[in-house]
């Protein structure tokens, strides 16, 4: 009787699921939520320590080495690495948030026919374009006292101006992104790691002597280097479509 009930059942084949590949636009919004959440969390951290008195993360928050002389004027020290490191988590998450929210939608509804992965190469293309030719700007507006010939390279104070010292805080912060974007999105790329690396060095090297338009000069053409890289790959995307 079993063997007959058996031979009576019929044998269900069994559905074997396969999951589709990820797509490319999977794969970049994983990434995009990945940077976003390190870098907010990170920052949330970083205050939230802040609020409840902790004394390391008062140093990441803190415009440290005010010049009790002078009105205005701060030195540069330790403590600013910790702001440099905040600030570049910001920088950060405000690319990924501009790419992703503003330049791709914009670039879907006015190149539709172009497919997501050129889309998103050409968004991270122009967001780049665009910080670089501020960061010239920028550059240029710091080395104006030597390129006008107003002043000497090296300045007289042991300290600098707010001003100044904010432009090399933003500079550092830029390029450790920049670092940061390089071994992330483009490991291949060793000649722009080592351009954003030196430049990092020399814009450290030169706030620490106090010559803030140096450091100028070298973010300025740095970042002309970059504009001009950023400019062919555009045209390289267009002309691949």
């Amino acid at each position: 009787m079993p063997d007959k009930v058996k031979s009576q059942q019929t044998t269900v084949p069994k559905r074997r699921f396969q999951r589709r590949p990820p797509s490319a636009e999977m794969l970049q919004n994983i990434y995009d939520n990945n940077i976003m959440g390190a870098t907010a969390g990170f920052f949330c951290a970083i205050w939230a320590g802040r609020l409840m008195g902790e004394r390391v993360s008062s140093t990441f928050t803190t415009p440290s080495y005010k010049d009790a002389e002078i009105p205005y004027h701060y030195y540069f020290g330790v403590k600013d690495i910790a702001l440099v490191l905040l600030v570049a988590s910001k920088i950060l998450f405000a690319r990924t948030c501009i790419i992703r929210y503003i330049i791709r939608p914009a670039l879907k509804r006015r190149l539709p026919d172009q497919d997501f992965l050129h889309q998103a190469r050409l968004a991270t293309a122009v967001y780049s374009a665009l910080v670089h030719l501020l960061s010239v700007g920028a550059g240029l507006w710091a080395a104006y006292p030597i390129l006008a010939q107003k002043s000497e390279p090296f300045s007289s104070h042991d300290s600098v101006s707010a001003m100044a010292k904010l432009f090399i805080i933003v500079q550092g912060a830029m390029q450790v992104s920049e670092i940061v974007v390089q071994l992330a999105e483009r490991p291949a790329a060793l000649f722009a790691k080592l351009n954003v690396v030196l430049t990092l060095l020399v814009v450290v090297a030169a706030s620490m002597q106090r010559a803030v338009p140096v450091a100028g000069v070298a973010a300025a053409a740095s970042s002309a280097l970059h504009l001009v890289t950023d400019v062919w790959q555009i045209g390289q995307i267009f002309g691949g479509n």
